[in-house]
């Protein structure tokens, strides 16, 4: 997992040219760039005689991030530390999230393989994925162009077909749980917030507000079309460079979601073609019913769909 990268020169002929490069350049992450406090451990050290730490990558929600590796299996991991003492309750958590992503393998997800306790140190390991967030990549370059960030829908769409597929909601799809790697493809990542259809309701209200769909955000029932409208923000700060909602709190937020939508879409709109306009306004329904289904993601006469349909289809 890679961090953020300083901005492209502004003189540069195509600000593009080195849209998904790693934050640190081929030769890795450098402990010097770990924020203050985050280099608990050293490169070398070895965590429950299989994961050898390479360096440190940044800081997430939870804890620290490093690079190592799987000694046994010989392959790059990415370590997600937990910072501080667990309750019972966080590390039923955990094990749920790792529990639900090792459920989905597919390419537009990136795989956990296992959570550790060891030394009183709590840890996921998951697939390393050399690049950056796309919440970093915007905070960089500021908005795509419209096939660069259909080419991105597209792997999210076909990324959450394979979630929803295992009877998974994901819950949290923003920009910062979008990786992407150096050949520009992305993969969804996070999986702290996701919930199956037979767990329990204790994280009714999780996510991040801004990109919560009207119902996640009035605590009522969520399902696949919440993770829709989710793809839909996503899609819109992909192309416009802006967050769709940015009020400060849950109240002025959801006064936002009850003004037109408009003027906003419009502009994004004349930016696409008229079957992928039409996808992302659907996305956007505050009514779940009128919003895309899993159906019309793979029905061959999805026209309204018809752009992203292909990848989600597997066709």
């Amino acid at each position: 997992m890679g961090t953020g990268s300083p901005p492209p020169d502004e003189g540069a002929s195509d600000p593009l040219s080195n849209w998904t490069r790693s934050a640190t350049g081929s030769d890795g992450p450098r402990a010097a760039d770990a924020p203050a406090g985050a280099a608990a451990f050293t490169p070398g050290t070895v965590l429950a005689g299989r994961y050898r730490v390479v360096a440190p990558l940044g800081r997430g929600g939870m804890g620290e991030v490093y690079r190592a590796d799987d000694v046994k299996l010989g392959h790059p991991v990415a370590l997600k530390f937990v910072r501080g003492t667990l309750s019972p309750s966080v590390l039923q958590r955990l094990y749920d999230e790792v529990r639900i992503g090792r459920q989905v393998a597919h390419p537009s997800v990136c795989r956990l393989y296992d959570i550790v306790e060891v030394d009183g140190h709590t840890f996921l390991a998951m697939e390393y994925v050399d690049g950056e967030d796309l919440a970093s990549l915007l905070a960089r370059i500021g908005r795509l162009p419209p096939d660069k960030a259909l080419d991105i829908t597209r792997d999210l769409c076909a990324g959450l077909l394979a979630i929803h597929e295992k009877g998974v909601v994901h819950r949290d799809l923003k920009p910062a749980n979008v990786m992407i790697d150096g050949r520009g493809r992305a993969r969804i990542t996070d999986f702290g917030l996701a919930v199956a259809p037979d767990s329990s309701t204790r994280y009714a209200f999780a996510g991040t507000p801004a990109y919560m769909a009207p119902e996640q955000l009035a605590g009522a029932d969520v399902t696949v079309r919440s993770d829709l409208y989710a793809l839909g923000l996503v899609l819109y700060e992909m192309l416009s460079g802006r967050r769709f909602f940015d009020a400060a709190t849950g109240d002025a937020l959801l006064l936002q979601h009850q003004d037109s939508k408009g003027g906003k879409l419009a502009g994004v709109a004349r930016l696409l073609d008229s079957p992928a306009a039409r996808a992302v306004l659907q996305c956007l329904e505050e009514d779940p019913r009128a919003r895309p289904s899993r159906r019309w993601a793979t029905s061959p006469r999805a026209r309204p769909g018809q752009c992203w349909r292909r990848r989600c289809s597997g066709r």
